[in-house]
């Protein structure tokens, strides 16, 4: 009966220390859903089909562990077409439960854009995630806008 107790109480107290050391993961099962706000975003596309995506993000750590922003990735729609995915690597520190700014800027290339001098209005949607870094543990915090922008130049429309 005690070896009983002993082998239980030895589990329960190996199970708080293994949770202690995952404390990157927080009660609430969507608190990575929330984690990532996009402040604004931009996208320039230039006639020989280059461009910049410039992603500004407001980034919180809902966990009470001190995280490091480990990388980010995204997809590009314009007028609901895929044009651009990509991922940067980055290396900035987020304090438990704090919050920080990223700013991101996404180098683009594509066949030549289409367009002209007057910038047409069109729809731009921006995808991604947020890779937390917690010691060897990674969580990735989603995030999507969508603004409607006026685009002179954009990557030929066709196909998904």
């Amino acid at each position: 009966m005690h070896s009983r107790r002993a082998v239980v109480v030895g589990g329960l107290l190996a199970s708080a220390w293994v949770s202690g050391c995952l404390g990157s993961v927080p009660f609430r099962p969507r608190a990575y859903d929330e984690a990532v706000r996009v402040v604004g975003f931009q996208v320039d596309f230039q006639p020989d089909g280059t461009g910049v995506l410039d992603l500004d993000l407001e980034v919180r750590n809902p966990a009470s562990d001190a995280a490091t922003l480990a990388a980010v990735d995204f997809t590009l729609r314009v007028d609901g077409r895929r044009v651009a995915v990509g991922t940067q690597q980055v290396a900035a520190p987020l304090a438990e439960d704090g919050s920080a700014p990223l700013r991101v800027l996404f180098p683009l290339a594509s066949g030549r854009a289409t367009g002209g001098l007057e910038p047409v209005r069109r729809r731009v949607q921006v995808e991604g995630g947020v890779v937390l870094r917690f010691g060897g543990t990674e969580r990735r915090a989603p995030f999507q806008a969508e603004r409607v922008l006026p685009l002179a130049w954009a990557p030929p429309l066709e196909g998904d």
